[in-house]
């Protein structure tokens, strides 16, 4: 059993923290977020993420707090234990879309001050490319650390820390041995990667090339659209046992991960190449507007459209409550400039419990509106496939916007457009 202490109890150290007290770690956190401390003192979930409330109810004691405000209320009591120190910070992206690094910088400063020799630091947080090795030039007394990239899907993350290979790095031969017993005690397999630089790089490649392929499939849906060629019929043809073709289905592509990490990677190089990675997330980012136009069309006239969004999480499968990176925000935005006010706005969605206090939001199709002017579906939740959900939009919605049309009933309403998703001859996942 080792000490662990994550600082950072989000969707990232949460997980990772639970999964280790799994396997019989001795686990704290340390959040300057109160509500999270409280409600995980409080044995909590602060989000929903499959099995993650059970494992806390029964890798975690009863009694006394495992979360802290800050690491000296944790560490001013401690014994002289071993302990791994993992650093799970969000990455936020500036207004000159580059990283701030600034939080992992200051605490990886105090966490020096409470390190013995026989301590580890884990960077999990995602960074620029050459973060680890900058710590270590300058922070006085950071001797050992690893970076070991997150790779995790929201709503199955306690099981991928079980089965998905993790990948390691280390600036020394303990910082190495140290990270591979402890993610080894974890996972089923350890991926060794040689530098701190090359683990780091893991991370941005995996999540930007995924961002890249959906960003051409997202741009074939406009060419298809303009020659009136069905995209999905399209890229099923061309992926056909064809090994050398994975074209991603198009759709809406959001969440923590790949909203951001094209731009980190791009910060990483400094040269004009680093433009395709921008202009492939730019082109993702803006695959909304051809929804709210086909919107701006349809309510134009109406006094008070009544609408209905389906799905407030950034993905509907695995579910998950996470909404970072949810483009339901940019809708909400945009409904507001087309003049639909927000006490007409109605969101389905199956965990999510809020998005701004004047949104309604129901978890089932029994708690909705008689009738809806509008319906966008965002994401692909089991929910919108059923035939209850089915015979409601057939019966009280005028229109609809669905980036997840069902295959099965291409027709389901005759106002309507379909902008990728499902097909009958496979699914995509483009949310996660």
């Amino acid at each position: 059993m080792t000490r662990v202490v994550i600082v950072g109890a989000g969707y990232v150290g949460l997980t990772l923290g639970v999964a280790a007290a799994t396997v019989g770690h001795d686990v704290k956190f340390v959040d300057t977020n109160n509500d999270i401390v409280t409600k995980l003192n409080n044995r909590q979930a602060t989000f929903y993420e499959r099995g993650l409330q059970e494992a806390l109810d029964k890798h975690f004691g009863v009694t006394g707090p495992i979360a802290f405000h800050t690491v000296a209320n944790l560490m001013s009591n401690a014994d002289q234990t071993k302990t791994v120190f993992v650093v799970s910070l969000g990455t936020p992206i500036g207004k000159d879309q580059t990283a701030d690094l600034t939080p992992i910088i200051n605490v990886v400063d105090e966490l020096v001050e409470w390190m013995g020799t026989k301590d580890l630091l884990v960077l999990r947080s995602t960074v620029a490319v050459g973060t680890s090795r900058k710590l270590l030039e300058t922070i006085d007394g950071l001797e050992h650390i690893s970076f070991c990239p997150e790779r995790t899907i929201e709503g199955k993350a306690l099981e991928e820390l079980f089965t998905l290979p993790q990948v390691i790095s280390g600036n020394s031969e303990h910082a190495r041995t140290e990270a591979k017993a402890f993610f080894g005690s974890i996972a089923s397999d350890i991926v060794e990667a040689s530098t701190l630089e090359t683990a780091e790089l893991i991370k941005l490649a995996s999540n930007t090339f995924r961002d890249l392929n959906f960003a051409f499939a997202n741009l074939l849906a406009l060419i298809a659209n303009k020659h009136e060629v069905n995209v999905n019929e399209l890229i099923h043809h061309a992926n056909f046992r064809y090994d050398r073709n994975v074209i991603a289905k198009p759709g809406l592509v959001g969440g923590p991960c790949l909203e951001k990490d094209a731009y980190i990677l791009a910060q990483s190089y400094d040269g004009p190449e680093a433009r395709l990675l921008l202009e492939g997330r730019h082109l993702n980012e803006n695959i909304l507007g051809k929804a709210v136009e086909f919107l701006r069309g349809r309510l134009d006239g109406v006094e008070t459209p009544r609408v209905l969004i389906c799905g407030a999480a950034f993905k509907g499968r695995p579910v998950t409550s996470d909404t970072r990176g949810s483009f339901i925000f940019p809708l909400l935005a945009q409904l507001d400039a087309a003049g639909v006010r927000a006490n007409s706005i109605q969101v389905l969605d199956p965990v999510v419990s809020h998005v701004s206090e004047e949104i309604s939001i129901v978890h089932d199709v029994a708690g909705l509106s008689d009738r809806y002017d509008m319906m966008i579906q965002l994401t692909n939740h089991e929910m919108f496939d059923t035939q209850e959900f089915n015979d409601f939009v057939r019966a009280r919605v005028d229109s609809v916007i669905s980036f997840w049309p069902r295959a099965d009933n291409p027709d389901m309403h005759h106002s309507s457009l379909w902008l990728g998703g499902h097909h009958q001859m496979g699914v995509n996942e483009v949310f996660r």
